[in-house]
């Protein structure tokens, strides 16, 4: 498979070579999945040495784990400054939805390979990781759905929010968030946050 390796190197010397390893990976991983992905793949694209991948890197699962922990960053914070905010539970759901919806869609490749093969969709027998490396990813997923844990959980306690199963509520809120973005579907994020959440919040009845 060919990539563009002209946009993975460019302006290389503004960023240090660990960067450009894991612009490298983003690309590879992205495109073959992380069973099919090689190391030497990502060498070649970041036009580096194998033993300066495994200078920052002991090996591929460690940096696909850090691609996805590094990636995944700026999104934490977002969701954490909106559950943290002054908002009303509801005006947070809507926002954490757009903040879901905008990083998916634009990371949308990786966090399929994420979900399929390293998560396996709850199946641990498919992932090929050991028990402690499948725990790093489901702590990671816990911890972002926990954020909109968080939020239900507020607008219980402030009765706004009816009581019900904050876990099964958030994990189906995320699944449909999951699914337009994997299926194309979002369109618009503003418009299709507003959306979701209405149909969340409020449901399909006719009002």
């Amino acid at each position: 498979m060919s990539y563009n390796r002209e946009a993975v190197l460019s302006h290389s010397d503004t960023r240090s070579k660990r960067q450009q390893i894991l612009d490298a990976a983003y690309i590879v991983f992205s495109r073959n999945g992380y069973h099919r992905a090689t190391v030497d793949e990502i060498i070649a694209l970041a036009d580096t040495g194998k033993g300066t991948v495994y200078n920052y890197f002991v090996n591929k699962e460690q940096l696909f784990y850090t691609l996805i922990k590094e990636r995944s960053l700026p999104f934490e914070k977002k969701l954490d400054e909106i559950v943290c905010s002054e908002k009303t539970p509801f005006d947070k759901i809507e926002a954490m939805i757009k903040v879901f919806l905008d990083f998916y869609i634009v990371n949308a490749d990786l966090w399929r390979v994420m979900m399929h093969e390293v998560r396996g969709f709850g199946n641990e027998s498919h992932t090929g990781f050991t028990p402690e490396q499948s725990e790093k990813y489901h702590k990671e997923f816990q911890d972002t759905i926990g954020m909109l844990e968080k939020v239900l959980v507020e607008g219980i306690d402030k009765g706004v929010i009816r009581e019900c199963d904050v876990v099964k509520c958030a994990y189906g809120l995320f699944s449909v968030i999951v699914t337009l973005v994997f299926q194309k579907l979002a369109g618009d994020t503003e418009e299709c946050s507003r959306m979701i959440a209405d149909l969340f919040l409020h449901g399909v009845a006719k009002r």
